[in-house]
């Protein structure tokens, strides 16, 4: 889709002398507490939120006839949000999208080949717009993405196509301006989410998109989450990727979903692997926003993120937007579960 539009922040006190003598040192201690708080923001600003090593490099990528500035305002917000400066990227591919979109995501892959060498970081994170969310969707599937990705970000992408197609003289929106094009039909084949669980995925759409339209084919079946915009002040085509809410969201997700812990190993030849089940742990389940379970008392504060109570694991941006689900596992002891219902 086009990323410019087409057809589309009193009495006798103490003395003097001891009334100044404890001024000073309540001052200087007020001082040290200041400087305290200043060093503990700013090196949890400076590490990741989840304390497991930094975020992972971020390549930010317009859409069709787009320029990697329209990007800026997304870089900016993560910057300001404690992504360190050095690991985010704007990018498009040599023809902004307006060519065949597997051409650009073969271009794709060599950009996360140089940000990954440049950064010395094992995966990316992919916050793609309109048209670059399928040409990235396209590496994923066919050109090994998938084990260079860590997470996928897709904005109002025409996902099932656009009614508003009228952009047909670009190649690329040939491959996307009909449901049923033989571009989107092998790429939404088999699944509409190649990589995952090894990639997480996130969709952000909104229900004043005149350009990616019905606003529903920017969903992904299987995604992690299809984040909706509504109401008559959500974005439209060209503002959603500086939305305030949408940038939100997309930092939630990513803290949420960044560093996994947990994985089941790859036996080496000759060795059985170790039991599995299915079941899951015992203890009350809870599914809510992060503000949700902050004030329920299920996780507390710290610094804007939402810890879970007893195993401190970090939910995300303490917010009303999305949803995380927690397990009760002792007394006043929660853990992140996503077997929970």
């Amino acid at each position: 889709m086009p990323a410019t539009p087409q057809s589309f922040p009193a009495g006798k006190g103490p003395s003097r002398t001891g009334r100044r003598a404890r001024l000073l040192a309540a001052g200087s201690a007020a001082l040290v507490a200041m400087v305290t708080t200043a060093v503990a923001l700013t090196s949890y600003s400076a590490g990741a939120a989840t304390g497991a090593g930094p975020h992972d490099p971020v390549i930010m990528i317009p859409g069709m006839t787009g320029s990697p500035s329209n990007m800026d305002t997304m870089k900016s917000d993560l910057q300001s949000n404690g992504w360190a400066a050095n690991r985010l990227f704007t990018w498009t591919d040599s023809s902004s999208m307006e060519q065949d979109l597997a051409k650009a995501a073969q271009e794709l892959g060599a950009e996360v080949d140089h940000v990954r060498a440049q950064t010395g970081a094992a995966k990316v994170v992919l916050a793609t717009w309109s048209a670059s969310t399928l040409a990235a969707r396209y590496y994923l599937k066919n050109l090994g993405g998938a084990d260079k990705v860590s997470q996928y970000v897709g904005y109002a992408g025409p996902q099932h196509g656009t009614t508003n197609n009228a952009c047909q003289f670009y190649v690329s929106c040939q491959q996307f301006g009909d449901a049923n094009s033989p571009f989107l039909t092998a790429l939404n084949s088999g699944t509409e989410v190649p990589g995952h669980p090894q990639v997480a995925y996130l969709t952000i759409r909104s229900v004043r998109d005149a350009n990616a339209t019905p606003y529903d084919t920017a969903k992904l079946e299987g995604a992690d989450e299809n984040f909706l915009l509504s109401g008559p002040n959500a974005p439209i085509h060209f503002t959603i990727i500086s939305d305030g809410t949408a940038l939100a969201e997309m930092r939630s997700f990513i803290i949420a979903h960044e560093h996994p812990t947990t994985g089941t190993p790859t036996p080496t030849s000759g060795t059985t692997p170790p039991p599995t089940t299915t079941t899951p742990p015992a203890g009350q389940c809870f599914t809510a926003s992060n503000y949700a379970h902050v004030t329920a008392g299920r996780a507390h504060d710290s610094f804007g993120y939402a810890l879970a109570n007893g195993s401190d694991q970090n939910l995300g941006i303490d917010s009303l937007y999305g949803t995380t689900k927690l397990r009760r596992t002792g007394a006043n002891y929660y853990v992140l579960d996503p077997t929970c219902p």
